[in-house]
């Protein structure tokens, strides 16, 4: 595993309740593949593939990590899914000879930062299955477990330093920069949950016209904003120009990393105005 970035945490995250779907049938891969935005015939032994599930307009439905087992594929993704991400894969199964099973409750997930699987103050239950994934936007490791993993106090990762690392990181996360509607690009998603060679899938044409274009009307960027500011709209002239989405807890001196995204109208412009008079935006880096 590559060393993590000098400025990220080392520890562990635990990050149930996940929805855990479990994907299996003789025609799981041509299924999921017809589902999901990337190629999960290209999934590396031991690691995970992100990808996105979109609707019939191409509009984000859910974003989920992908890993192959002996017997299929394990998804997991955001607990709002509970519900519609199983709905929406089942809608579209027909003919396949495809179980879709909701396992959330036989598995925990965790993961790793910095640490190996086999540190020693860790304790895996028997079972536990490790899979390589850069989901905070450097190499780390996911633990699916059948019981909670105990990490020691020491070892834990806090809220407040994760969501403050994920920012610095430009990770978009659901549902704050990633909701039900928005088009994958803008999130830079293309990146890292899309791929343009492997054929058809639900919403395919959108995201085509898309990369075609060239542009989308909005675009994630990484933000400077005065600390402690609110998830809120930024101005250009009075007019509205974008909005902060998530807001980083640790401060370097008045101010703090923030993502959000910036309309395409003002894609030159790189400071803007919150509202009331409450200080300036600064666009510090594109992300998308």
């Amino acid at each position: 595993m590559t060393t993590p970035t000098d400025s990220s945490p080392v520890g562990g995250i635990p990050l149930s309740p996940r929805v855990i779907l479990h994907v299996t049938g003789e025609d799981r891969v041509r299924f999921l593949n017809g589902q999901v935005t990337n190629d999960v015939r290209n999934i590396p032994e031991g690691a995970c593939l992100y990808a996105a599930v979109l609707n019939a307009k191409g509009k984000l439905d859910s974003v989920c990590h992908i890993r192959a087992t002996v017997d299929g594929f394990l998804i997991d993704a955001h607990p709002s899914r509970q519900d519609s991400l199983l709905a929406r894969l089942d809608r579209y199964l027909i003919a396949d000879e495809v179980t879709l099973s909701d396992v959330s409750d036989q598995w925990h997930l965790t993961h790793l930062l910095g640490i190996p699987a086999d540190d020693p103050r860790l304790c895996l239950p028997s079972g536990t299955l490790v899979h390589e994934n850069d989901r905070y936007g450097c190499p780390g490791l996911d633990l699916l477990s059948p019981s909670a993993l105990d990490i020691p106090e020491d070892l834990l990762i806090g809220d407040d330093a994760l969501e403050s690392f994920r920012i610095s990181q430009g990770v978009p996360a659901w549902p704050s920069e990633l909701t039900p509607g928005l088009l994958a690009p803008e999130a830079g998603l293309d990146q890292n949950a899309i791929s343009y060679e492997k054929g058809c899938y639900l919403g395919q044409e959108v995201i085509s016209r898309v990369k075609r274009a060239g542009k989308t009307n909005r675009h994630l960027v990484l933000l400077e904003v005065p600390a402690h500011s609110a998830l809120t709209p930024f101005l250009n002239d009075d007019q509205p120009a974008g909005e902060i989405t998530s807001v980083s807890t640790a401060s370097i001196g008045n101010t703090a990393l923030a993502l959000g995204f910036r309309s395409r109208k003002f894609e030159t412009n790189a400071e803007f105005q919150l509202p009331d008079g409450k200080g300036s935006v600064k666009v510090l880096r594109r992300l998308a």
